[in-house]
């Protein structure tokens, strides 16, 4: 009965009949040995070996287990998409409006939604200053600036998010017409929600 070794770079390991070398880590670029070979050879190179060799799955690809949390939250929303399926009444509630979460940095929104928001920052901005123009006693009303830059910042953030970016990104000067004018990620999910044309 013929005996294997086989080296992993770093030391030799055997001697294996062919039964045991099925259980060891080997794959076609192993080196192999045995009585009769002048030297060691990869495996892929040797007929005895080919058989135990289609038996040994590839690598997992190493992108696959750096992704894996980003796996588990698409995961965990296709679970809710069939839970939603199953009961309809689920899905009325979990569908959002535009303006559902006005003041979130979570999640995604719409070019249009984010336009109309755009839209809402200035008439509010605007009415804002008027007031202040025609009445200084009105100075209290600068309060009225800390919500509506939250609201914009908000919406920025869940727009660049829409587009597969952070929310930092929108301030890059400018950014706001990629903002405006750039079509979401498709596809149902990314790493920051659910799409929100679906």
């Amino acid at each position: 009965m013929k005996k294997y070794f086989y080296s992993d770079g770093k030391e030799k390991h055997g001697p294996f009949s062919s039964e045991e070398l099925r259980t060891e880590n080997i794959n076609k670029e192993t080196l192999i040995w045995f009585e009769g070979l002048e030297d060691w050879v990869p495996a892929k190179d040797i007929k005895e070996i080919e058989e135990i060799l289609q038996l040994i799955p590839p690598p997992i690809p190493t992108n696959a287990i750096e992704n894996n949390s980003e796996n588990k939250e698409a995961r965990k929303i296709i679970e809710e998409s069939a839970i939603d399926i199953e009961n309809p009444k689920n899905a009325n509630q979990r569908k959002r409006g535009m303006f559902s979460n006005l003041f979130s940095f979570d999640g995604r929104i719409r070019r249009t939604e984010y336009g109309i928001s755009l839209i809402i920052y200035v008439l509010l901005f605007s009415i804002i200053n008027v007031i202040l123009e025609s009445s200084p006693d009105a100075a209290i009303i600068v309060l009225a600036y800390i919500p509506g830059l939250w609201f914009l910042w908000a919406q920025g953030a869940k727009r660049c998010h829409d587009i597969g970016n952070s929310g930092w990104y929108q301030i890059i000067p400018f950014y706001v017409f990629w903002m405006l004018f750039n079509d979401g990620e498709s596809g149902i999910i990314n790493k920051y929600g659910r799409n929100p044309k679906n």
